[in-house]
């Protein structure tokens, strides 16, 4: 048998075993009330299930005692906190996945006779992904259906109504809107366990215990924090010895809206981005050491509070620190591949940088070039690097300056000027020598390293790689390292030494694997794929490429996108498969615009245009890569080679 008691209405723990004993029929004797129920369920078997337990904890005696007495009797309790019983079993319920909590909301849908069609689902799966999949939230956002369909119902939630929604009217009172579920939870918390709740709802994504601690300033933090946690009001996630605390963003709502209601969110909000510009900055010489692997790491944990921490800067009047956070992470907007998010930043803070030290300006003019060369864009660079460059030199800041002449050097490459390249490039190493920095030394190598190579001078270009990757071991830096090995490898490949380009780019592809580093893996593959195709190995070059290609969309460089779909359609016509070559060809010289076809490119052209051109004449040559021109880039990858996906 299968007994169940409803607790919510029950407000004194001794009432327990009296809303037990109604349930099944026993009645009270001259004994304890609790012992005459454990008599009245020995030898049955049944399952007692206890529902909504967690405001009655002082009863768990009563159920230990139940089951001390009645040894066959298994009892099931739903409770936001564990009872704390020798023989309890604890199973937590996570919250439903996208996809099962999209199946629920289609369902909810159906039983009230509304139809939900497939260009509903992004719609849907937003919706639910935005209720933290609680089953509860779900079902009264789609009680409101019949009023609103999914895409207004989204609006709505982005305007804050989700708590307030109303379910069905045979609900519990405490479960028809969400905030009175958590007004539930609240009610069962003490003064400074809601202090606590509501100062944790100011980070976005979760905290460390020392983030946690910092921001409360409370002295019986932990006691309360474990309050929280058993109380269901705050996520506690375990992992490699590290603590994350993590709040459902409807609870985190209702938290920053009691906040607001008390005058007390700004104050946090400052609180909460002092220490996050401090961590950046912190960041920044520790991006150029051993721990660079594990500092990415935790930088891409902490990005929604970074990203918290600058739009409160840029919204309260403190631009001058929002530009040395987002300049002080430099490396890793560019590592993590967040460079277009990182242009927006610097780009709003610069706008608001008015009276901001010309230090400042000047690493926030650099790091924004450096995002944008990421892209490939070079039109946007060229000021920002002119404009940085100028002020470098202003404060006399030696080492800056040789950066910002190598990047300049490096963009005039770009853009087929070699002699305006070599100029800058010379100028760079010069004045790297004299100042005797190997930082900036190796920037200025790899610089005229590519000049050289683009001359001709293949020796002359591989000298200064290695020099490079010399200064670059012994500063112990593995991403300028893999950054060198790279160069070196793409070099020698044009060099046509091909065993030393193997070597140079898998060195470079296995640190920047290490480091989660995806602009130099993609770097690394294209060179590697470039080699597989020249010497036959399709099967390599098509993955390689492949996800080259994925990793440079996603990135948003539609220039190296252009240098993958050449590789892809020398693919092709390996295969023997030339219209679909001439198609990527054909998109290849639309993403690429006016820009001449780059060095990596040329090989690829010069040994297979003549093929294909040969095998279809040079007229339907043409005509596909027109078509190819016009095609949809990502569509067009797909029919040739499949491409993985996120999911």
């Amino acid at each position: 048998p299968v007994h169940l008691i409803g607790l919510a209405p029950v407000a004194d723990p001794e009432l327990v075993p009296a809303s037990i004993a109604h349930v099944i029929g026993v009645r009270e004797g001259a004994r304890p009330l609790v012992e005459c129920v454990a008599e009245a369920l020995s030898g049955t078997g049944a399952l007692l299930l206890l529902d909504n337990f967690e405001h009655l904890a002082p009863a768990a005696g009563h159920v230990s005692t139940l089951l001390h007495q009645a040894p066959d009797l298994d009892v099931l309790v739903t409770s936001r906190a564990p009872l704390r019983l020798s023989a309890e079993h604890v199973v937590p319920l996570q919250p439903l996945p996208v996809n099962d909590a999209a199946t629920l909301f289609a369902e909810l849908a159906a039983a009230r006779g509304i139809l939900l069609h497939d260009d509903t689902l992004p719609a849907i799966r937003e919706i639910c992904r935005r209720l933290d999949g609680l089953p509860l939230a779900i079902e009264l956002v789609a009680a409101r259906l019949a009023v609103l369909p999914p895409a207004q119902l989204l609006v709505a939630l982005g305007e804050g109504l989700t708590l307030d929604m109303e379910g069905p009217v045979d609900l519990p009172e405490r479960q028809r809107t969400l905030r009175a579920t958590i007004d539930w939870s609240y009610g069962l918390l003490s003064e400074s366990q809601r202090a606590l709740h509501q100062t944790l709802a100011v980070f976005s994504g979760g905290c460390t215990l020392d983030d946690a601690r910092a921001l409360s300033g409370s002295a019986t933090f932990l006691g309360d924090l474990e309050g929280l946690v058993v109380g269901s009001l705050l996520r506690s996630d375990v992992s490699d010895g590290e603590v994350r605390l993590f709040m459902l963003e409807t609870v985190r709502e209702d938290a920053l809206a009691r906040l607001v209601a008390e005058g007390a969110l700004d104050d946090l909000r400052r609180r909460h981005a002092e220490r996050f510009v401090a961590l950046a900055v912190d960041a920044e010489s520790e991006l150029a050491g051993p721990l660079q692997a594990e500092w990415f790491d935790r930088l891409e944990r902490e990005l929604d509070n970074i990203r918290s921490a600058l739009d409160w800067c840029l919204t309260s009047g403190r631009a001058e620190d929002a530009l040395r956070a987002a300049s002080a992470l430099l490396r890793f907007w560019r590592a993590r591949g967040h460079m277009t998010e990182a242009r927006r930043w610097l780009s709003l803070g610069l706008s608001l940088s008015e009276g901001v030290p010309d230090d400042v300006r000047a690493d926030a003019l650099w790091t924004g070039a450096q995002q944008a060369t990421a892209q490939g864009d070079w039109d946007s660079a060229v000021p920002l690097l002119s404009e940085a460059l100028e002020l470098f030199r202003a404060g006399g800041r030696g080492r800056e300056t040789i950066f910002a002449l190598s990047d300049l050097g490096w963009v005039a490459l770009m853009r087929d000027d070699v002699a305006a390249a070599a100029e800058l490039c010379e100028e760079a190493l010069a004045a790297a020598r004299e100042l005797g920095d190997a930082r900036a030394l190796s920037a200025a190598l790899n610089g005229l390293g590519e000049v050289r190579s683009l001359q001709g001078d293949h020796e002359g270009a591989l000298a200064c790689y290695e020099e490079s990757v010399a200064l670059r071991r012994g500063l112990g830096d593995p991403l300028l390292i893999a950054d060198a090995l790279y160069n070196l490898g793409a070099s020698a490949a044009r060099s046509g030494d091909t065993d030393r380009a193997r070597a140079a780019s898998e060195e470079s592809l296995e640190i920047s694997r290490e480091l989660g580093e995806p602009m130099h893996v993609a770097s690394a593959l294209f060179t590697l794929a470039e080699l597989d195709l020249l010497e036959g190995d399709l099967g390599s070059a098509e993955r390689e490429i492949t996800e080259s290609f994925v990793i440079f969309t996603e990135v948003e460089n539609e220039r190296a996108r252009a240098g993958c779909l050449v590789v892809l359609g020398g693919v092709a016509a390996a295969r023997g498969a030339p219209q679909e070559a001439a198609l990527l060809l054909g998109a290849a010289a639309h993403l690429r615009g006016d820009s001449p076809p780059n060095p990596f490119e040329v090989p690829i052209l010069e040994r297979f245009l003549p093929e294909l051109e040969s095998a279809l004449g040079a007229d339907d040559v043409s005509r596909l890569m027109a078509e190819g021109a016009r095609k949809d880039v990502d569509s067009l990858v797909h029919g040739v080679v499949p491409v993985p996906s996120e999911e």
